[in-house]
């Protein structure tokens, strides 16, 4: 039997050193969060969008699937300064989409983000192992309520640049997001395109410049890549795209389809539906979006304005106009249940490892 000792899996007290990626808006489903902790790894839930009310709910959902500890993620707040002018023009270069649809556009588009500080009140009232976070390392005032709580803390980072500034911060665990993970850039120093390389290169650069034990994520999909990952010096990995085809999983069928019907890298890297950065499978709507060079609203404000649009999509199973969030290695997905997948990474693990031993002494 395979066992793993990394900083990951003393600190969270897991056997497997995966953690489910917290894949906000639905895909992490109190049954997949349960599943994986439950197998050994360390679930995660997106809980981005929820106010402190719904963190307490699903954290008390998850806790009835699993007695074993699991995470929330959170975003770190962005509040970026938009006109009346530019809420008008990116309103009218999509309301063709909601006609279609039958819907109207929104007459208003606000920042729709939940209170920050109140998700954070909510997480260490949920009596939760991890807290990460994603566009950000959040505040002084977070980082040490939920370290006084005994609660581990991670922050996604795409640079070095990032990861030095979450260790500063006093981050425990930092998760290299290499340009092929899938969902939100969560880029914040710098341009997001100068902060594009690669997981595999990404770690190698981290573990050099920071202290703390790095996380790799990003088109890591079976035991190769965990080998990989922790070759190069990671501690564990982190993984979405590959639980996005479980039945656990909260994705609509049509998108779970497409998924599994990837034979290449479809994906491509867009703003046009929320307004950030964010990786996914390409559809008519970014294609003539992108040719239309139309106005794009900063993040969140773009994500609020599309909203009702993808909604009436997601309701029609018509992946033209839906948010499909996953990564370059998409292809490799299997559509198994959580703990089967977790199983069959490990034994992937340890082949890939044998063979590496092997060839290192042959």
């Amino acid at each position: 039997m395979t066992t793993f000792s990394t900083p990951l899996t003393d600190q969270l007290e897991i056997d497997i050193p995966i953690l489910l990626a917290p894949m906000a808006g639905g895909p992490t489903t109190p049954e997949l969060v349960g599943a994986v902790s439950n197998a050994g790894a360390f679930g995660q839930f997106g809980a981005a969008y929820l106010d402190g009310a719904a963190i307490h709910t699903a954290a008390g959902n998850i806790q009835g699937k699993t007695n074993k500890g699991f995470g929330i993620n959170l975003f770190v707040p962005e509040d970026p300064p938009i006109t009346a002018e530019e809420t008008a023009a990116a309103t009218a270069a999509i309301a063709e989409y909601f006609a279609q649809f039958g819907v109207e556009p929104p007459e208003s588009v606000t920042n729709a983000m939940p209170d920050f500080d109140e998700q954070v009140a909510s997480v260490i009232e949920s009596g939760v192992k991890l807290c990460s976070f994603h566009l950000g390392h959040g505040s002084e005032r977070a980082i040490t309520g939920l370290k006084d709580a005994g609660i581990v803390t991670a922050a996604s980072a795409t640079s070095v640049a990032e990861a030095q500034e979450a260790e500063a911060a006093g981050i425990d665990f930092i998760i290299a997001q290499g340009s092929e993970a899938g969902g939100h850039r969560t880029t914040w120093v710098g341009d997001w395109q100068d902060s594009m390389t690669g997981t595999m290169g990404l770690i190698s650069q981290l573990t050099g410049a920071v202290s703390i034990p790095i996380i790799a994520a990003g088109g890591i999909m079976d035991g190769r890549g965990l080998a990989a990952a922790l070759a190069l010096g990671a501690c564990g990995v982190q993984m979405g795209t590959a639980f996005l085809t479980c039945p656990e999983a909260g994705v609509h069928p049509a998108f779970r389809q497409a998924l599994l019907d990837v034979t290449d890298d479809a994906t491509v890297v867009t703003k046009t539906f929320s307004g950030r950065p964010a990786r996914g499978l390409r559809n008519r709507y970014i294609s003539e979006m992108e040719k239309s060079d139309a106005p794009i609203l900063p993040f969140p404000y773009q994500n609020t304005l599309t909203g009702g649009m993808r909604a009436a999509a997601t309701k029609a199973a018509d992946t033209d106009f839906m948010s499909m969030w996953c990564g370059q290695a998409a292809s490799l997905s299997r559509g198994l249940p959580a703990a089967e997948l977790i199983e069959q990474i490990v034994e992937e693990y340890q082949e890939a490892a044998n063979a590496a031993f092997h060839s290192s002494i042959g």
